[in-house]
C-alpha cells in the first residue's frame, strides 16, 4: 500500500468499511480498515455480484412457487 500514490490508483490507500453503512454498519473507526484501492473495489464488486445472484435466486424460486427457507 502506498500512501503517496494519488487517489484512484490501484496501489493507493483507501478506507474500507467492514460492514457498509447501507447494510447496517456503524460509522466508527473500529469498523474501518486500510485497504488497497484495487482490493477495496474488488471486494465491492464481488458483494454486488453476490447480491444480484441472490436476488435472481429468490425471483426464480418465487416463479416456481417454491417457499423460501425460514431462518
Amino acid at each position: 500500500m502506498d500512501f503517496d500514490e494519488p487517489a484512484g490508483r490501484p496501489e493507493s490507500a483507501t478506507i474500507e468499511h467492514l460492514v457498509d453503512s447501507t447494510f447496517g454498519g456503524v460509522r466508527s473507526s473500529k469498523h474501518r480498515r486500510l485497504a488497497h484501492a484495487a482490493c477495496n473495489h474488488a471486494r465491492n464488486q464481488f458483494r454486488q455480484q453476490a447480491e444480484r445472484q441472490f436476488t435472481q435466486w429468490i425471483v426464480e424460486r418465487q416463479a416456481l412457487g417454491k417457499a423460501l427457507p425460514e431462518n
